[in-house]
Parts: C-alpha cells; sequence; structure tokens
C-alpha cells in the first residue's frame, strides 16, 4: 500500500508557485481565484508560510517570496550542479587576468556571489560565496538594473534598502542614462564607487530566451584597473558568460 501524501504540504507548494516573473505577490484573493480554496483557508496558509519564512508580507494582504527561500535559493547553487559546472570556467579567466572573478545571480536584495576565483596575488580582493552585493554601487549590481523594468528599478531604489544597508534615492535621471549606456555597450564598471579601492567589470550571462540569469565580474584593487586591463577582463568575461549562458 502507497504511503499516503501530506496534501496540506502539496498545497502550500502550490501556493508558492503562484508567484513568478509575472506576479511577484499573492494575496488571499489570488490563492482562492486561482486554487479554488475558500477565503478562511488561503488566509490560513498564508499566514502559515510567512511563520515559515517561505512568505514575507508586502504592502497589507498581499505577499512575496520570503528570506528562507532566499536561503534555500543560495544553497541549492552553492552545493548544486551549476557552481560546479561554472568553477573552471571562472578558475581558467582568474589565471589568465591575475585577477579575482566572480559569478552572482540577482537576488531580492542584491546580486548574490554563487561562484568565485580568487585571485593567487599576495595583495588581491577576496569574496565568498553568499554574499550580496549592492544594486546601486557596483558592476554587478547596475548590469541586474539595466535589465529592469523603469518602474520597478525605481521602486526598489527609491524603497531605501539596497543589500541591507541604507542609501540615499539616487539621481533617477542620471542614472538612467548610465544604465542606458550599459545596455548599449554590453558590460558595466565599478571604480572606487563602492569601495574607494575596488574596481570591477561586469557583464550579463543571458539564457537562451535572452534573460540575464547571472552576472560575470572581474574585480580587484583599483590601481591595477587601467583601460589594457578593463578591455582584456570585458572580452574574457564576454567568452566565458556566452559559454555559460548556453548551459542555463
Amino acid at each position: 500500500m502507497a504511503t499516503p501524501l501530506n496534501r496540506s504540504l502539496l498545497k502550500g507548494f502550490e501556493i508558492l508557485s503562484l508567484i513568478s516573473e509575472d506576479r511577484h505577490e499573492i494575496s488571499v484573493a489570488t490563492v482562492v481565484e486561482c486554487l479554488g480554496t475558500n477565503a478562511a483557508t488561503a488566509h490560513r496558509f498564508l499566514m502559515t508560510l510567512e511563520r515559515a519564512g517561505a512568505l514575507r508580507p508586502t504592502t497589507r494582504g498581499r505577499y512575496g517570496l520570503g528570506p528562507k527561500l532566499e536561503e534555500f535559493g543560495r544553497l541549492a547553487e552553492e552545493t548544486g550542479s551549476l557552481a560546479a559546472s561554472i568553477q573552471p570556467e571562472i578558475d581558467g579567466l582568474c589565471k589568465a587576468l591575475g585577477e579575482s572573478v566572480m559569478v552572482c545571480r540577482p537576488s531580492r536584495l542584491g546580486p548574490a556571489c554563487i561562484a568565485v576565483a580568487n585571485s593567487a596575488r599576495p595583495i588581491s580582493v577576496n569574496i565568498r560565496v553568499g554574499t550580496v552585493l549592492p544594486l546601486h554601487s557596483t558592476a554587478q549590481g547596475r548590469i541586474v538594473l539595466a535589465e529592469m523594468p523603469e518602474g520597478k528599478r525605481r521602486a526598489r531604489l527609491s524603497a531605501g534598502q539596497v543589500a541591507g544597508s541604507p542609501i540615499a534615492t539616487p539621481d533617477h535621471a542620471g542614472l538612467d542614462a548610465e544604465l542606458e549606456q550599459i545596455r548599449t555597450q554590453g558590460y558595466a564598471l565599478n571604480l572606487g564607487d563602492n569601495e574607494p579601492d575596488i574596481a570591477a567589470v561586469a557583464v550579463p550571462a543571458r539564457n537562451a530566451d535572452g534573460r540575464t540569469v547571472l552576472t560575470v565580474s572581474a574585480f580587484g584593487m583599483l590601481s591595477r584597473f587601467d583601460d589594457l586591463l578593463i578591455d582584456s577582463a570585458r572580452k574574457g568575461l564576454l567568452e566565458v558568460a556566452a559559454r555559460i549562458g548556453r548551459s542555463l
């Protein structure tokens, strides 16, 4: 006799699956309409998922994905085959450039590092897997922002929280012009904007649908990032990002 399944657990996953690229938030009404439950049952499930950390309240009566799912997502990528398949690519580029290289995925708070190849230089910039970078002041974050629709981008930045730290509301007009340039040229730079002595070059890694799924970047001491290194890093990153993209 087959072991009976826990239908409440399955229903919880059905509710979480209602959140998608096109629908970032759900409510009691969403659950009632899409899954046919009554309002009281839908409310109980949403409150339970919030308590578990799988959902978080956004505006009154509405919920988005919660911190526990962010944590599980990072863990899956750190231990899964994606990071393992990426590592040889970034190890080779790190050796060729003599600078650290990392791959990030977009997250609710900013680009999150899922794989890194740290430079063997005696003085270098290192970073740990799991680190979340600011959106507005890093090359990796600007790649993510450049892909966002304008309304969503402004809402994220005007919320005043990037990677968990308060920021001043940015100059949207200046940032819009910079992001348009990034979309045109296909890469982003950070020349001491986030940390005074650290520079980075970042490019997008796109899946078969053309969507930016990851960022690939080289980073190190600002004093070493002259025009020659930036150009070399850009070319190497684009080649690596294209190969990674074909596997996504």
